[in-house]
């Protein structure tokens, strides 16, 4: 999933910039600032919000700044904030989006206008996910309720200031009904249980680095199926009476059972590994 520096650069004058000036004067090349490193690693289960996944890890390595910009000398500063601002870009759409209206996930099936839905797929596929900093070191930052796939091209960041970014005090705020559903409930079978515990230690020591510890691997998977992950496609064909899903979080491989009532995490594997074969649970 991790696009070089200058495919993305491409990537984003092509997508973003076609226009090639604006009023008159030209438009520079969006270059991203780094791509993120996160313990999701395909769109599945990705969270569509990192609202609901505040025990998500993160590392943002600022390593495609422009020539002669010092990483360390430009978070100066930042470790003064809570909370920062992701810009980043959807690369991993797939195709081209040009419609006035989309299938939000939320809807079942129903369809509203791109700009009344965060979907990527838009005429400018750029995302805004708000994430809490947790630190800074040297030229990366540690971050926390992300909502990206890792290999993600993050364009900017910048900090989240309450009183320029939230609605002023006595102001109403609406959304709309279907945006943000009732949780799923979430269990652990017993042989998932002892699974993560003997598994975690396994899977940092892998091929992929492990972002969390078994306590943060549980939650997190308990906050992003919560949120149903299901694709409206999936949960068509599935009728909604549950069918069994696998979920792969930070080098481990999750089969869980998801139905419009509630998620059962079954049985846990280390990535590559078969969750079926009679070595993993």
């Amino acid at each position: 999933l991790h696009r070089a520096p200058n495919t993305c650069v491409y990537m984003l004058s092509c997508l973003v910039l076609t226009a090639g000036c604006w009023q008159g004067a030209p438009w520079p090349t969006l270059r991203p600032i780094g791509t993120i490193e996160t313990c999701f690693t395909e769109k599945f289960a990705t969270p569509r919000q990192g609202a609901v996944v505040p025990d998500a890890l993160a590392r943002l390595k600022l390593d495609t700044l422009e020539d002669g910009v010092d990483a360390r000398a430009a978070l100066d500063g930042l470790e003064a904030y809570s909370h920062v601002w992701l810009v980043w870009a959807a690369h991993l759409n797939g195709h081209a989006a040009a419609r006035a209206k989309v299938q939000a996930p939320h809807l079942r099936g129903g369809r509203t206008g791109v700009f009344a839905t965060r979907s990527p797929f838009r005429q400018n596929p750029l995302g805004l996910s708000l994430v809490q900093l947790r630190g800074i070191q040297g030229d990366t930052v540690l971050l926390s309720g992300v909502d990206l796939v890792s290999g993600t091209p993050v364009i900017d960041l910048k900090p989240y200031i309450p009183a320029y970014d939230a609605p002023a005090p006595g102001s109403t705020c609406r959304t709309a009904d279907w945006v943000d559903p009732p949780s799923l409930p979430v269990r652990f079978t017993p042989e998932a249980t002892a699974a993560l515990e003997r598994l975690r230690p396994a899977a940092s020591k892998s091929h992929t680095p492990g972002l969390l510890d078994a306590a943060s691997l549980r939650s997190t998977l308990e906050q992003s199926l919560a949120a149903d992950p299901r694709p409206l496609y999936r949960w068509r064909r599935d009728g909604g009476d549950g069918a069994e899903y696998s979920v792969r979080v930070d080098g481990v491989r999750v089969l869980a059972t998801i139905c419009d009532a509630a998620v059962t995490v079954q049985r846990l594997a280390i990535d590559d590994e078969d969750c079926d074969t009679t070595t993993s649970v």
